[in-house]
């Protein structure tokens, strides 16, 4: 494939309204004339940190990997290891954990999510971003299981819903949005290796994206969540 006909491909075939929502979701919780202070757990290499700062908030990341916290760092962002954050005492407005939730079986989850919830102040909000369950969804290798907005809010809200599960914290959600992507071939074996059948599949992915475009996202598939939940007393 040609150079310029692979941009235009993946400039057909790329969507990414979830970031832009997400920032909107956490910037909501900005006071009048004050700094929102937001902490984005699993940070990566600061693609949330660098949108929070250009939208004027205070961004703090934190990751378990030194080799991206030094990475970050380099790059003037400010981030923390794992170990490093807990030893700070700091607390924060917002939380964001963006494709985090659905590397961990629930009997890990909660206790993680509690532990950042900890340094959550009362009436912050914690912004989840997460995949639901599709044909891609392992392609991820340490994807454990998809998590659904019902499932955080039996767990972490006020009605104690779930019986084996139980987190110190509690959450209500106040606002939702659901990704909607444009439909992709699945297993064929041209995913994984090149053959004639791999250009018929990325032409399919094409006119796949085109009838999303055009349909407003009708023609396509529900595979993700982005969740607003407040942090209650």
């Amino acid at each position: 494939m040609g150079t310029w006909l692979r941009h235009l491909y993946h400039a057909a075939v790329s969507f990414d309204r979830e970031a832009a929502t997400v920032v909107e979701f956490v910037a909501r919780g900005r006071a009048s004339g004050s700094a929102l202070s937001v902490l984005d757990v699993g940070c990566g290499y600061g693609r949330y940190l660098r949108l929070l700062r250009d939208r004027g908030l205070d961004a703090t990341g934190v990751d378990v990997n030194p080799e991206i916290v030094r990475a970050n760092r380099e790059a003037g962002l400010r981030c923390m290891t794992s170990e490093e954050f807990a030893r700070s005492d700091g607390r924060f407005d917002a939380i964001v954990m963006s494709h985090v939730i659905e590397h961990f079986p629930p009997g890990d989850l909660v206790p993680f999510m509690d532990g950042y919830l900890d340094r959550l102040r009362v009436g912050g909000s914690v912004v989840i971003a997460t995949p639901l369950m599709s044909r891609n969804f392992y392609d991820d290798f340490d994807h454990v299981k998809p998590y659904q907005p019902m499932g955080l809010r039996m767990v972490f809200g006020g009605d104690r819903a779930q019986v084996q599960y139980y987190a110190r914290n509690r959450l209500a959600l106040r606002d939702l949005w659901f990704r909607r992507s444009p439909w992709r071939p699945g297993f064929w074996r041209a995913r994984y290796l090149t053959s004639p059948m791999t250009r018929v599949l990325q032409a399919a992915e094409v006119i796949g994206a085109l009838g999303f475009r055009a349909s407003a996202g009708l023609l396509g598939r529900t595979d993700g969540w982005v969740g607003q939940f407040e942090k209650l007393a």
